[in-house]
């Protein structure tokens, strides 16, 4: 009984981190690529900026964005959701540089307000950002240069964290560059399973109507690719925002991205088939499942141990990790941690929120309105090339027609 729940476990454990992107990668080199049309005009695009409360990054975000590269036509919108500082004023501010903002008095929830503002456009391409995330120069040229082959119908870009020294800030970077590399082997086979809220474009025509508890970036890449198009990872469309500074606050997020995205698949799971169900089980369900994995993993070694060597080590292994991460917890707010403690620090809290938020989703707990951790409400400009940080771009105001405040 407790060798099958240890072998079990580690071989699970295994299978998440190590095999899925093997099989990813296997898959790949069998995958014929799609030939994108170079003749192909560029296509209309509106960039759809969520926003509730963002008086403290808003101003930069839309400087940024009328700074970004692109030779089609590229609308601005600003969705605020009941938004009660200075945020649509800010945004009203920059009406004459194209900018429109749509308002909503009362706050209804990130994926109802994109429901309206998307039945209201007429643009070929819609890109979602955050507010409070910056674009690279050329992000929006390099998701829509995919868009030229026919069989793409979202692109997901790349989000990148500004560095600090905090054990979160750590963490969080190493966890992004694993998930981008899986993003990247999910990308050959034209079957990126989630985006990222900070960067993605899909199809107009593609986008269906987005449930108020799902997230829109895991449900918009699911209807695309369930209509029997690709979605696609592009990591040169760069997008920049603050990690979380502080564990409670990043714990807090992880559970409410992992509560969200099992709503999601519960909702979606009746039209989930072939490949993609496959891919949500192994990199999220079984991801999302890896700290009840890690329990019963140390009870099942623990019960193992007097039995033999190998076992002993194995639980002194898994000790010394524990002991490694609750060190990390320890010194969490030094300005520096070493990695021998942050990075096991960070992997049980993460492992540690995505259990709690299963517990939460059994218990019926939902969430329909997003809340951002406070410390990423920052402008991220340190030391990135966004293009269009700082003073507003003199060929911002040739941008065409006046924007419209929109009350709804």
């Amino acid at each position: 009984m407790w060798q099958l729940l240890f072998w079990l476990s580690l071989g699970l454990l295994v299978y998440v981190y190590a095999g899925y992107p093997l099989l990813l990668a296997l898959l790949g080199r069998m995958r014929r690529r799609a030939t994108p049309d170079a003749s192909a005009l560029s296509p209309s695009v509106c960039l759809v900026i969520s926003a509730h409360n963002e008086e403290a990054v808003l101003r930069d975000k839309i400087e940024n964005s009328l700074g970004l590269r692109y030779d089609g036509r590229m609308a601005i919108v600003v969705a605020s959701d009941g938004s009660t500082d200075r945020t649509d004023a800010i945004a009203s501010a920059y009406q004459d540089h194209g900018v429109e903002l749509l308002r909503w008095p009362v706050r209804r929830g990130k994926s109802t307000v994109l429901n309206d503002v998307v039945r209201e456009r007429s643009e070929d391409i819609i890109v979602f950002t955050d507010a409070n995330s910056l674009f690279g120069a050329d992000a929006i040229a390099c998701l829509i240069d995919h868009f030229r082959a026919t069989s793409v119908g979202c692109v997901v870009g790349e989000l990148k964290y500004v560095r600090d020294e905090s054990t979160v800030g750590q963490g969080e970077s190493l966890y992004w560059r694993y998930e981008s590399r899986v993003k990247v082997l999910e990308s050959r086979l034209e079957s990126v399973l989630v985006a990222n809220g900070s960067i993605f474009a899909a199809r107009h025509e593609l986008v269906r109507e987005i449930y108020p508890d799902v997230a829109n970036d895991f449900q918009i890449p699911f209807d695309v690719a369930n209509q029997g198009y690709g979605v696609v990872y592009e990591p040169r469309a760069i997008a920049i925002e603050c990690s979380a500074e502080h564990w409670e606050e990043e714990f807090g997020r992880k559970v409410r991205i992992v509560l969200r995205g099992i709503t999601g698949f519960s909702r979606l799971r009746p039209r989930i088939r072939g490949v993609r169900l496959w891919q949500f089980v192994s990199h999220k369900l079984l991801r999302w499942s890896v700290g009840a994995f890690l329990l019963v993993l140390l009870a099942s070694s623990m019960a193992l141990a007097s039995r033999s060597t190998g076992y002993a080590l194995f639980l002194a292994l898994q000790l010394l990790c524990y002991v490694a991460a609750a060190a990390g917890w320890a010194v969490r707010r030094r300005p520096s941690v070493p990695r021998a403690l942050y990075v096991p620090f960070y992997f049980t809290m993460v492992n540690w929120a995505a259990l709690a938020a299963m517990v939460r989703f059994v218990a019926g707990g939902r969430q329909a309105v997003w809340e951002k951790a406070a410390s990423t409400r920052a402008t991220p400009s340190r030391g990135f090339e966004t293009g269009g940080v700082g003073a507003l771009p003199a060929a911002a105001g040739e941008r065409g027609a006046r924007g419209r405040l929109i009350e709804k």
